[in-house]
């Protein structure tokens, strides 16, 4: 097995720890009762849209193989947080303590690599704190930004798209007090609250990036003995919740296992408050879905192996790939960045008037399309591109001045990006 970076845990004998070393050994990841999420609102909307459905089957491992490439490989996501405070000092607060974040994120790592449980699967894939910044400069992954000034946040929180009328500080402008460039590091945010009342909610990944990609969380709910992190990076990395498709009476429809429900066939369908005995499919199979990170149960403490070949498929097919490539966490070697095409990728003229020749070789048995998206995250150029080494890209006259994202995508993974500006 090739190892990108193993994890580094430094051993802490802590108090706490101690104190609840009992219950610890009943039920590994036993927690308070965590506050819902608010993707059971933003995926409900989404799968309404057709783009969206079709932009998930082309990463879903029915449709997809990519995983394959790099099976047994240890895939490294880098991550930022952001700590959103009020105005604390450090250490108080929302303005929590480094140690706290750090904690919260080897909690994470034990549960995705299946450390200290007898269940479920070792998604081979892991978070490191950034140790660099975009410049260079070192980092210990943590931002701190005071956004007691942003009207509405101190009261309610973030708002969100789906947020169904409820108030709060415009999403976008709350993000980019602090917001790393999303080919470079995964950025996740710690806020006060959230319009609602939600314990956090993440962004799905797609085929491009996207200006609000990125996990929120609530300061009380990032910490070690809560599973609320390792679940909202599931759906920051493609998943669903296991009840997904419950209307609150019937069971989620599951007659076709990788396209209802969640998508995922070896966590049965179930209602939201059904934990214990599950009134969908009481068998014995059923707790993997009640007692799954992906659920709302007490106890949640694991994968499966088809929510483990969905996450790496989505990492290595959307705009993720580029995070496994990024440098932004030491220790990184050459091993993946050998087994991911990186050929490189040049434009000009850039600026550009909106016609320009991208530089790049296309094998004949290659099926590469080049995408251009706008920095709200929509594409607003698709264009197939034929064998050969130049391409001329004509971007029509109707698209806006500005800067965009240009994206190449090779047999379903992206390979490159770049920035182009239009004038």
């Amino acid at each position: 097995m090739t190892i990108i970076k193993t994890i580094q845990r430094t051993v802490r004998v802590k108090l706490p720890v101690i104190l609840f070393v009992l219950t610890f050994l009943f039920s590994f990841y036993s927690e308070a009762q965590e506050l819902p999420c608010a993707n059971e609102i933003i995926q409900t909307n989404q799968l309404k849209d057709s783009a969206f459905v079709r932009l998930l089957k082309e990463t879903h491992p029915e449709f997809n193989n990519s995983a394959l490439r790099l099976n047994g490989t240890i895939l490294e996501i880098p991550i930022v947080v952001h700590v959103l405070h009020l105005g604390e000092p450090i250490g108080t607060g929302t303005n929590i303590s480094d140690q706290q974040i750090f904690d919260a994120v080897e909690g994470t790592n034990e549960r995705w690599r299946k450390i200290n449980s007898s269940d479920g699967v070792d998604m081979e894939v892991q978070f490191c704190l950034v140790q660099f910044d975009p410049q260079g400069n070192p980092s210990n992954g943590i931002v701190r930004k005071d956004a007691s000034t942003l009207p509405n946040y101190t009261q309610y929180g973030i708002s969100y798209i789906g947020a169904l009328g409820e108030p709060g500080s415009d999403e976008i402008a709350t993000k980019n007090l602090s917001n790393w460039p999303h080919n470079y590091v995964y950025n996740i945010w710690v806020v006060n609250k959230i319009a609602g009342g939600w314990g956090g909610y993440a962004f799905f990944p797609l085929g491009f990036d996207y200006a609000t990609d990125g996990t929120i969380i609530i300061s009380t709910a990032i910490r070690y003995s809560s599973s609320t992190l390792a679940h909202e990076l599931g759906h920051g990395m493609g998943l669903f919740h296991t009840f997904q498709g419950d209307d609150g009476n019937n069971c989620p429809a599951n007659s076709i296992c990788f396209l209802q429900g969640d998508w995922i066939c070896d966590t049965p369908p179930h209602r939201q408050s059904d934990c214990n005995n599950s009134f969908c499919q009481n068998t014995a199979d059923s707790l993997n879905a009640t007692k799954n990170i992906m659920s709302y149960c007490s106890g949640r403490g694991f994968f499966t192996q088809g929510q483990k070949d969905r996450v790496r498929n989505n990492i290595l097919t959307t705009s993720r790939s580029l995070l496994v490539r990024s440098r932004a966490c030491t220790g990184l070697t050459t091993s993946i960045r050998n087994q991911v095409n990186t050929n490189s990728l040049a434009v000009y003229p850039n600026p550009t008037n909106g016609n320009f020749v991208l530089q790049t070789e296309i094998q004949s048995t290659e099926h590469a399309e080049v995408f251009i998206i706008d920095m709200l995250g929509r594409m607003v150029l698709q264009q197939k591109l034929t064998s050969g080494t130049e391409h001329t890209i004509s971007v029509s006259d109707k698209i806006a001045k500005g800067t965009y994202q240009l994206q190449l995508k090779k047999n379903g993974t992206i390979e490159n990006v770049t920035q182009i500006i239009l004038f």
